[in-house]
Parts: structure tokens; sequence; C-alpha cells
């Protein structure tokens, strides 16, 4: 589902939301709670509640930040799409091992399984997608808020339309080895840097290194591979519409 909305996203506030904010705070959490809630032999019943259950306690309130941006984003711009969705799911779902983990005996290995599995499974998806329902698939990859699909399939003739498919084709296999490398890079970085299990105040820390270390690391090779299909994609509509790339790409 992808219902367009009237403004585009803000990505300092995504950022902000969904990286700055709580990787600060699963940094940060424990220093915060010893400072508000100071350890002493007249704790309240309060304090006691609060030092006891501060891992998880930290983690709900990381997980306040995104998942409140991706409502009140949702409401303002009436955008919501299939990779935004499972964007959410991946917060609820880390969310959920960092808050219930320790009550539920969950161990590192299911953070660690979490973070590969769900760019594969998301890769895997398209990758059905494209054999089940190949218009939708093509739809996305032409997707109607960076290309102008109208004039594009108005100015390819019909004798090119089998080439200009399989243009889209190669393009599509640079979108879903994006999300291959992805699943390889996040499971090799998780298990390098999350070595402590949910209910540990470490694990916090560590998943908030992961959080930015794997923003960085992933992006940048996914961008590669996503614009390298892009760019040459791009080139083969210019070559089979006659078009320029200023006439078919939104600005």
């Amino acid at each position: 589902m992808n219902l367009e909305g009237n403004s585009r996203e803000n990505p300092f506030l995504s950022i902000t939301f969904n990286l700055i904010i709580p990787v600060a705070v699963l940094k940060n959490g424990v220093k915060w709670i010893d400072g508000v809630f100071p350890e002493n032999v007249e704790m309240s019943s309060l304090n006691h509640f609060i030092r006891d259950n501060s891992s998880s306690l930290i983690f709900l309130f990381a997980l306040i930040f995104p998942v409140t941006y991706f409502f009140i984003d949702f409401a303002k711009r009436k955008n919501i799409n299939f990779i935004s969705i499972l964007g959410f799911i991946n917060v609820l779902l880390t969310g959920g091992i960092g808050i219930f983990g320790s009550t539920l005996g969950l161990s590192r290995k299911w953070f660690i399984v979490k973070e590969g599995m769900l760019p594969l499974i998301i890769g895997g998806g398209f990758y059905v997608m494209r054999k089940i329902k190949p218009e939708s698939f093509k739809s996305l990859l032409l997707n109607n808020a960076i290309f102008n699909s109208k004039l594009i399939h108005k100015n390819i003739k019909s004798g090119d339309l089998q080439e200009f498919n399989q243009c889209l084709n190669r393009a599509g296999y640079h979108f879903i080895l994006g999300f291959i490398v992805s699943s390889i890079i996040q499971f090799i970085l998780s298990s390098i840097i999350v070595v402590s299990d949910p209910g540990d105040p470490l694990f916090n820390e560590q998943v908030s290194t992961m959080t930015w270390v794997s923003y960085l690391a992933v992006l940048i090779p996914t961008m590669v591979i996503l614009g390298r299909g892009y760019l040459k994609l791009i080139s083969d509509i210019e070559r089979i519409t006659a078009l320029n790339k200023e006439q078919f790409i939104r600005s």
C-alpha cells in the first residue's frame, strides 16, 4: 500500500527521532537513572522499581521516539508503504527483545537473528513479488515519487517494450541484492557488537552502538548497489524513450 501525501518526509526529523535520540537514550540511560534515582538506604518503592527494571524501562523510553515519529509522520503526510511498515515492525521487535527479553529468557541470539533475517525476508519478499506480481514490482521500481512513470510509458514504442522490461529486471536484481548484502552485514555486525543478553545494562549500550554503526555500514554499500542499478536504469530510459532525465525524474 502506498498512499501519496502532499509533503515529503523531513530527513532531519527522521534521523533525529529514529537514530540520534534512541541511541542517546540507550547509551546514557543508566547514568540518567543513577542521577535522578540515586541508590541509597532509604529508597522508595518507586526508586526500587525503576532501578530493578532500569534496562527494560530505558529500552521502552528509547522506543517511544521512533514509534511516535511513525504515527505523526503518517498523520501528517498520509504516506505509508511496505518498507516503512517493515521498519516499524523492526522497531517493535527490537523493543520487544530489549524490554521483555530478560523476563522471557531470551539470549542475544534472538537479536542477532532478527537483525540478519529481517532484510533477508524483505529481499525475499520482493523476489517473490517479482515472480508472482511482476507489474507491481515494476511499479515499485518506477515509484511515482521519483519517476514520472506515465511520461516514460507514453514514450516507449511497442517494439522497445521488451527491452525496457529487461532493463527494469536488471534494476530489480540490484534492488534485491541490496537487501541481501544488508542482511549479511547486519548479521556480522550484531554478532560482533552485541555480546550481552537482554536485561544486562550493557545490552542497551551495545544495541545503541549497533544502531548507529549499522546505519552507516549498511547505508553506504546498499546505496552503492542501488545507486548503480538506478543510474543504469535512468540511462536506459533516456536511450529507449529519447527523453532527458530532467523530464521524467521528479525534482
